[in-house]
């Protein structure tokens, strides 16, 4: 178990300087079965990997956006990818638990909801 922790702290290090995850994986021998494996048995570790995950993909937008000097492209991007963050003025729609959930799915025929063009 203690071996377990150690490969799971070494692997975040190093994909905070790893370029790539498959980089990240090679330098830190993880296999990644156990990453898959980490990542929906450990929660603590999963949010970890994501905070990594998504300062990587934000610098990389931001990157990108500069270069092209697209501001709307980076705006777009982190509001749409991390809206708890960027997206202060939209507030999340919560279900409440008097919100009836759909209990069947019903299909019809295409032409049943077709109008009459004669008509």
């Amino acid at each position: 178990m203690q071996t377990e922790k150690l490969a799971k702290q070494n692997f975040l290090n190093i994909l905070q300087k790893s370029l790539t995850l498959t980089q990240a994986l090679e330098e830190s021998t993880l296999d990644q079965g156990d990453l898959c494996r980490f990542l929906i048995e450990d929660k603590t570790f999963q949010k970890n990997f994501d905070k990594i995950i998504n300062l990587k993909l934000e610098l990389a937008l931001l990157e990108s956006a500069l270069k092209s000097k697209a501001a709307g492209i980076l705006s777009f991007s982190l509001i749409n990818r991390l809206p708890k963050k960027y997206n202060k003025t939209k507030k999340e729609e919560k279900l409440s638990s008097q919100t009836p959930a759909p209990t069947k799915i019903i299909y019809f025929e295409e032409d049943s909801f077709t109008e009459d063009k004669n008509a």
